[in-house]
């Protein structure tokens, strides 16, 4: 039976940066497992003991935003 602790932990993908999150549970007995890139195919992770992970999301991030560092400036 598994314990009532999770853990949210980051990955990267090496095949094309790519970064994941997934959600990290310990069990009594040993899992193993492991996850590919929903891009590139390469495996971002795998593990083997009493632990498994789930919940494999990609991490959202914000567009870089162009312009504003010198918003204000006069030359």
């Amino acid at each position: 039976m598994a314990n009532s602790i999770w853990t949210i932990e980051e990955f990267t993908c090496t095949g094309c940066g790519m970064n994941y999150t997934a959600t990290r549970e310990e069990h009594a007995e040993a899992h193993a497992g492991s996850f590919k890139c929903s891009i590139c195919s390469s495996v971002v992770h795998s593990w083997s003991g009493k632990h498994h992970f789930f919940g494999w999301q990609a991490v959202k991030t914000k567009p870089a935003v162009f312009g504003r560092r010198w918003a204000g400036v006069q030359w």
